[in-house]
């Protein structure tokens, strides 16, 4: 509790214990390659997708997938009648549970009326109809606005109301299009179908067949040679179900089912992603980097390895993005800022040299990638639009990325205006939002590192400090108050805030750093690892939990602090 003090000899023997545990569980899921893979929560509307697009195609032939899938839907409905982001996590949500209902009326409505009725009754209870953008009225800031379109398919609404997705947009200048980035493969897939099928004014519809070969090339400029597209099972579902109503690209249709195929999991759910292997790869060696000079160990060269094959080495034409980025994952992952800053970092503990090939083009695609306002956003330059827009998290990564190899931090140079964007942005309070993880914990946790990695102290240091530390919870953890849920303390911002502070100057000694060590000790669980929360946002009320980054991130902040109290910071 708050102000009890803390036996610090007894933590330090807990905490390398603990640390020991998630050493031997991170290791033993390094793959012969050197990377790891992560889990990913499954997903609601990925299943229901899934399940949607495996009826249509083939109900018989998949008839024991799309039993799996069912099953699994009508086990993970919560106890409210809801279906939640994240596997059967609190909380549940309107637009989730609209797409559980969407699919089980697809195949088979008599048969799970009772699991519907259910559905219908979480989504009256929660004012669903107004909620969900394009059922009704006027919508908070939320995702699912395809919802009403999967319902027209499905026959839960007219066929003709549905939102616009426009397949026009190919016709823009691509520094347009290209704004809404990872949304504009749904878009076209969509949009095709309502340009065939739905009523439209004579121009417009000549404008979308004049737009249709365009948006087909795009989409198959970036499908994977597994057959998907950012390796999310959601979009294989929206593209394939779009194309098959549209009646064309049957190439494309059938690469989206066999990517649906491939990922489908062993209780019969999709995640929202397929995994994020090289982010958790290159999270995995930030954790080790703590405990010994990854650069040195053995069983990391091939690491090493993996990471520079995974770049980029020729330019993403559908976005018009040069050659020496890194994804979250290949082979249908895009490159973007925040992984390419990521793992140019962790080439650097690992060795690599400022002037390895690899390393000179990452710089370069970084320096190509800077918002005009000194920030990053991950894709298409001084966008604004959804998840697409500057982030004061990938930001901050990029900094330390540019700054760990040596970039001038000079007034005027890339480093220098980033810092400014950051500071410009940061609340009067101190704190500062990340997009892809929810409330400011992360993102006020990335301004505090990149600050202090550049030596830039000061009034911005000061308030990103005192704000971590007046946010942390009484049990010890982070964070003390959520905008978005879960409830409670959580591993991945708990460790997000104590290795800021420690980074950043807090004692290791300070009682809330001592709480939050013993917090993650306390938390962790009898495999060595670390539970994880519904914190990373894939779109703004679309949700997911991550092993990994739970396990590294805590793994990680125990390590610092064991640096720090041991003597002379002895590794």
């Amino acid at each position: 509790m708050r102000g009890e003090a803390v036996d610090v000899d007894q933590l330090q023997k807990r905490a390398e214990k603990a640390a020991d545990r998630a050493i031997t569980h991170l290791w033993d899921r390094q793959r012969p390659d050197g990377a790891w893979v992560d889990r990913l929560s499954s997903s609601t509307i990925a299943t229901a997708l899934g399940v949607i697009s495996l009826f249509r195609a083939d109900a018989e032939g998949y008839a024991d997938r799309i039993a799996s899938a069912v099953r699994w839907l009508r086990e993970h409905q919560r106890s409210d009648g809801g279906w939640s982001m994240a596997d059967a996590e609190a909380p549940s949500s309107p637009g989730m549970t609209a797409f559980g209902i969407a699919a089980l009326h697809e195949v088979d409505r008599a048969a799970h009326d009772d699991v519907i009725a259910r559905g219908w009754g979480f989504l009256d209870a929660n004012d669903g109809m107004n909620v969900i953008p394009g059922l009704r009225g006027d919508a908070p800031k939320t995702w699912p606005a395809a919802l009403p379109t999967i319902w027209a398919l499905v026959g839960l609404r007219d066929f003709q109301q549905q939102p616009n997705q426009p397949v026009e947009i190919m016709l823009l200048p691509p520094r347009l299009r290209n704004k809404v980035s990872i949304a504009l493969p749904a878009i076209l897939g969509l949009g095709v179908m309502q340009n065939r099928r739905m009523r439209r004014q004579p121009l417009r519809r000549a404008l979308g067949r004049i737009a249709e070969p365009l948006a087909l090339r795009w989409l198959r400029e970036v499908s994977g040679t597994n057959g998907g597209i950012e390796e999310c099972p959601m979009i294989a579902g929206f593209v394939y179900l779009g194309l098959r109503e549209a009646g064309v690209a049957t190439d494309l249709q059938l690469s989206s089912l066999r990517y649906l195929l491939e990922t489908q999991r062993e209780d019969g759910s999709w995640a929202i992603d397929r995994d994020l292997e090289i982010s958790v790869t290159a999270y995995s060696v930030m954790a080790l980097s703590e405990f010994s000079a990854v650069a040195e160990e053995p069983d990391l060269t091939r690491t090493r390895e993996w990471l520079l094959r995974q770049q980029w080495n020729k330019p993403f034409t559908p976005l018009g993005l040069p050659a020496g980025g890194w994804s979250w994952a290949l082979p249908s992952g895009w490159p973007e800022s925040e992984d390419t800053a990521v793992v140019l970092g962790v080439l650097a503990d690992l060795g690599v040299p400022r002037s390895h090939p690899a390393v000179e083009l990452g710089i370069r695609w970084l320096e190509n990638q800077q918002n005009t306002d000194g920030s990053w956003s991950e894709w298409v330059r001084n966008s604004s639009i959804m998840n697409d827009r500057p982030c004061a998290g990938v930001t901050a990564h990029v900094v330390m990325a540019l700054q760990r190899y040596g970039e001038s931090s000079a007034p005027g140079s890339l480093i220098a205006r980033a810092l400014t964007y950051l500071r410009t942005h940061q609340g009067a309070d101190g704190s500062i939002a990340s997009v892809w993880f929810r409330d400011n914990t992360h993102g006020t946790s990335r301004l505090l590192e990149a600050f202090t990695d550049t030596g830039i102290g000061g009034q911005v240091v000061e308030k990103a400090r005192s704000w971590l530390l007046e946010n942390q919870a009484a049990d010890g953890g982070w964070p003390l108050r959520h905008e978005l849920p879960p409830e409670g303390s959580t591993a991945e911002e708990t460790a997000w805030a104590l290795f800021a502070l420690l980074k950043g100057g807090e004692s290791p000694l300070s009682q809330a750093v001592l709480r939050g060590v013993d917090w993650l000790v306390t938390h962790q669980d009898d495999q060595g690892t670390w539970r994880p929360s519904v914190v990373g946002l894939y779109f703004d009320d679309l949700c997911y939990t991550d092993d990994l980054i739970a396990h590294t991130f805590a793994l990680r902040a125990l390590g610092r602090w064991l640096r720090a109290v041991r003597p002379e910071g002895a590794r």
